[in-house]
């Protein structure tokens, strides 16, 4: 007697969890914006491009809108989850926190020219759309948040008087200015490199008691690493006071 050999159901091959299919739907959104930018990219192309109907995208998805956010959010969420896995390696103190934090969105695998592309095409679209905006506010707003404590944290460990919602601002703008040019620039720089520059400033500020030295900035190879280890820094010399007219020693004749 020959063995019977079953064939599975094809149809047990296109069921797949919900979550699935949304994350699949918003990847195929995520190429599509990369592929035809956001005014070619339709509900239909997504379809197209995940290899689905259009009845499942929209038993999903209600519009163009909502694959627009849901897109929005999870770059954001890859982000959040790659911060957190560099701050759980770093040292608790809170200056190495804050470095680490700053520097999350500056490493691989989000330092990739169409991830930071498409976030400054969804920067864009906060000025005509207002679901991309209200996402856009969301995700800044806990970002901030989050920079904001640990900024004040390392104020207040070492003692700064620095106004620290000035340095979130400042600091938030620069790192939107190291994407521009990074993904704009034709020479492949290293983000880090400029960032370094600025960290010591930012650091200088917030703890004015910590040598540059000893500061856990993060310098790529190849960044001029202007105070070496060990250094410590100088007290400016004291000028030498002029001697007063009554102990001036006379000038010959």
């Amino acid at each position: 007697m020959s063995d019977v050999v079953s064939v599975p159901d094809r149809k047990s091959f296109s069921k797949k969890a919900p979550d699935v299919r949304r994350q699949e739907l918003i990847d195929a959104t995520f190429r599509c914006l990369c592929d035809r930018g956001v005014f070619e990219t339709s509900v239909r192309t997504i379809a197209s491009e995940a290899g689905l109907s259009l009845g499942m995208v929209r038993h999903h998805f209600n519009s163009k809108d909502e694959l627009l956010a849901a897109t929005y959010r999870n770059m954001s969420e890859r982000l959040k989850e790659q911060t957190q896995e560099l701050l759980a390696r770093t040292p608790p103190d809170s200056m190495s926190q804050l470095v680490a934090f700053i520097n999350a969105g500056l490493q691989p695998p989000l330092l990739d020219r169409n991830y930071v592309r498409i976030r400054f095409l969804f920067f864009e679209l906060t000025h005509t759309n207002k679901v991309v905006k209200r996402v856009h506010e969301e995700i800044y707003a806990r970002f901030e948040q989050q920079l904001l404590a640990l900024v004040t944290a390392v104020a207040r460990d070492h003692g700064s008087k620095a106004d620290c919602r000035m340095v979130t601002r400042t600091i938030t703008t620069y790192l939107k200015g190291i994407w521009a040019e990074w993904t704009l620039s034709s020479d492949d720089f290293e983000p880090r490199e400029l960032l370094a520059q600025m960290m010591s400033f930012w650091l200088g500020m917030l703890a004015p008691d910590v040598v540059p030295a000893q500061m856990p900035i993060d310098r790529p190879a190849g960044v001029d690493k202007r105070v070496t280890a060990g250094s410590k820094r100088k007290p400016a010399a004291k000028k030498a006071a002029a001697p007063s007219r009554r102990t001036r020693t006379a000038s010959p004749a």
